[in-house]
């Protein structure tokens, strides 16, 4: 779910922004990914809703989240993306946090700066793009997000569990962009992961 904090908390999502002109043939704003290689492209609407997170590399920003991680994304007027992290805590209760996001490469979308700091009835992006969307099923089932410099990275699904296929593809695709998929965990799901555990 979460995506790390660069100069301001950042949790995870999955968030674009929204070019309705966007031609398919026209190339992606040149970004800065280090050494992650982002999907060729991420459709927006489609990619907008409701994700659990199913493994991730621990952040201090989740330390309060016991289970049911998840995201929502809401796509804005303004063509920024509305994103809101939401877990489960030991004690039963819920903690959210707000943000926004934007492309950084646009019309790919794949590249994303998520910012949740507000100042000034603004929203302030700092430092760059820090998530990367480098795995995504064609049906958008699953999508597996990183940070450029893979302090933070996330396996994302529609549903609180993959399947065996999907788990192989989402290993796949953070092992192809540097990632050592044992410093993944999981991440305890209704319905899905019972415990956190390795996701090696």
């Amino acid at each position: 779910m979460g995506v790390r904090r660069r100069g301001a908390a950042v949790a995870a999502a999955a968030a674009v922004t929204v070019l309705a002109t966007a031609v398919p043939a026209q190339a992606a704003t040149a970004v800065d990914t280090g050494p992650l290689t982002p999907v060729p492209s991420v459709d927006v609407q489609r990619y907008a809703g409701d994700w659990y997170q199913v493994a991730a590399i621990p952040a201090i920003f989740e330390i309060q989240c016991f289970k049911n991680v998840k995201a929502r994304y809401d796509v804005q007027p303004d063509g920024t993306i509305g994103v809101r992290n939401s877990c489960r805590t030991i004690i039963g209760t819920t903690s959210a946090v707000t943000g926004r996001a934007r492309s950084e490469n646009p019309p790919a979308n794949s590249a994303l700066t998520v910012s949740f700091l507000r100042l000034g009835g603004e929203w302030r992006y700092l430092g760059g793009p820090n998530y990367i969307v480098i795995g995504l099923d064609p049906e958008y089932r699953w999508a597996v997000v990183g940070d450029p410099d893979r302090s933070s990275g996330f396996v994302l699904s529609r549903e609180p569990a993959l399947t065996e296929g999907q788990t192989v593809a989402a290993k796949a695709a953070l092992t192809a962009n540097g990632y050592d998929v044992c410093d993944f965990r999981t991440t305890r799901q209704e319905g899905g992961a019972t415990r956190a555990g390795s996701f090696c």
